[in-house]
C-alpha cells in the first residue's frame, strides 16, 4: 500500500506543478489549495491520486518527494496565491456578468486547445503505429472520422 501512496503523492505533485502553470485547466486542484487537509483529501483515482489523512499525506510526501512535505506545501501556497490573484475582483468590487462569461469562454477555449493538442499528439503516435502495422488502417480511418466529427478538425499527416 505504501508504494501506491507514494505514487499518489508523486502524481499529485506533478499535477500541482501543471496547475501552477495552467490553473484554469486544474480546478480540481486549485480549489483544494486552501488548506493542507484539503489538498490531502484530493482524490482522482483515474490518474492514480488517492485521498489520505493529513498525517499520512505528510509522511508519504516526505518519503516520495525531494524536499518532502515542505516542497509540496510551498507549491500548494503558490497555487493558492496565484488562483487568488487570477480571481481578483474589479475596482467596483464585483465582476460584471459579461466579464465572468468572457473568462469562462476563455477558459473553455484554453481547455479545448489543450485537449486538441494532446489528442493530436496521441494521433501522431497512432499514425506511426499504423505505418508499422498497416492492418489497422481501417480502425485509424474510423478514428479520424470521429475526430473530425467531434472537433470539427481534419488531421493532416506528413508523409516523410
Amino acid at each position: 500500500m505504501s508504494d501506491i501512496k507514494k505514487e499518489s503523492i508523486k502524481v499529485l505533485y506533478r499535477s500541482m506543478i501543471d496547475a501552477l502553470q495552467y490553473p484554469d485547466a486544474y480546478p480540481w486542484i486549485t480549489s483544494k489549495c486552501g488548506s493542507q487537509a484539503a489538498i490531502a483529501s484530493v482524490e482522482r483515482r483515474s490518474i492514480g491520486i488517492h485521498a489520505m489523512t493529513l498525517n499520512t499525506f505528510k509522511k508519504y510526501s516526505d518519503a516520495a518527494l525531494d524536499g518532502g512535505f515542505e516542497q509540496l506545501e510551498k507549491l500548494r501556497v503558490a497555487i493558492k496565491r496565484k488562483s487568488k490573484n487570477a480571481n481578483g475582483e474589479t475596482s467596483k468590487g464585483t465582476k460584471s456578468k459579461t466579464a465572468v462569461y468572457k473568462e469562462k469562454l476563455d477558459e473553455a477555449e484554453r481547455l479545448r486547445a489543450i485537449l486538441i493538442r494532446a489528442y493530436t499528439d496521441l494521433n501522431r503516435i497512432c499514425l506511426d503505429a499504423v505505418r508499422k502495422s498497416p492492418e489497422y488502417q481501417y480502425d485509424l480511418d474510423r478514428h479520424n472520422e470521429l475526430y473530425r466529427e467531434y472537433f470539427s478538425l481534419t488531421l493532416v499527416a506528413n508523409d516523410d
